[in-house]
């Protein structure tokens, strides 16, 4: 009896690990432009993107999700590159980067409903990258090499009381907040490859999730704060990847030959959208999340 039981459960195990594989991703553009950066809006309704609109011109465009035909994000972009959109959990703001010159860029942070913008600029040639808001949309957190390498710095909405938030070896990228706006994930260089790693907001008791000889990347925490979406290199191609909150028990989400890349969560905590590159062409995909 005690072995037919067992067999059973072995059966049914396997049956529930083919379903997950079989759950085919969704594909939600089809024009296989060069894309990067999606974010969801509107309660997970409307996905933001960047796209390269030319070999000079790299435009933010948004899709509802029941309707597929996306528009420009703004109106008065012009010929300003516009890329790495983060929308505030209260829906106020949209906070991005725009290039202003060569290898130069800002930080925008836009008020949506009054159309008022605040810049953020720092000293010296460099862009800000990577801008994250904080669960109670009170902060945003982006990087900026301005001493020595990449850091992590944090500005209020209306571009005041800007502050450096680490001090490392190697360059720190790609903020990403706990839901409980205490801790930042992030990525950082020190080892000659880039780790997942984690901190307080003020630097300290900073822990390192990930253990890898190749990159780990872009790094994003669900909304209930239990995972961690990434990128890695780590079996030889970009592939999207989810780990547990403390570095636990990593699966991979994506199998491909090509570049899957740019992770981020539905706001339902159950699927990733990320960039799929199929036969040379790139569209945003969404997959459930076993």
């Amino acid at each position: 009896m005690k072995q037919l039981l067992l067999s059973w459960i072995v059966c049914w195990m396997i049956l529930l690990i083919a379903n997950v594989e079989a759950t085919e991703p969704v594909r939600l553009t089809h024009d296989g432009s060069l894309k990067r950066d999606p974010r969801f809006a509107d309660g997970g309704n409307e996905l933001v993107y960047c796209y390269d609109e030319a070999p000079d011109l790299i435009r933010m465009m948004r899709v509802r999700l029941d309707d597929p035909m996306p528009v420009p994000m703004f109106d008065d972009s012009g010929d300003k590159h516009q890329l790495e959109p983060f929308f505030s959990p209260d829906g106020k703001y949209v906070v991005f980067t725009e290039c202003t010159g060569n290898l130069s860029a800002r930080l925008v942070i836009r008020d949506q409903q009054n159309k008022k913008d605040s810049y953020v600029t720092h000293s010296g040639r460099g862009g800000t990258r990577s801008p994250c808001f904080s669960p109670a949309s009170d902060l945003v957190v982006y990087a900026f090499a301005e001493t020595g390498p990449q850091h992590l710095w944090s500005v209020k909405p209306d571009g005041s009381d800007k502050k450096q938030l680490n001090e490392t070896q190697g360059i720190s990228n790609w903020p990403t907040f706990t839901p409980d706006g205490k801790r930042l994930v992030f990525s950082n260089s020190r080892e000659n490859n880039y780790e997942i790693y984690t901190m307080n907001l003020d630097g300290s008791d900073e822990k390192r999730l990930t253990d890898n000889t190749l990159m780990d990347i872009r790094p994003m925490v669900s909304p209930d704060g239990s995972r961690i979406a990434f990128t890695s290199t780590r079996d030889g191609n970009y592939e999207v990847y989810v780990m547990g909150i403390d570095g636990s028990n990593v699966q991979r989400i994506t199998h491909s030959e090509e570049r899957d890349d740019y992770p981020a969560w539905h706001p339902d905590g159950k699927r990733l959208v990320y960039v799929a590159e199929q036969a040379g062409k790139f569209d945003l995909y969404m997959a459930d999340v076993p």
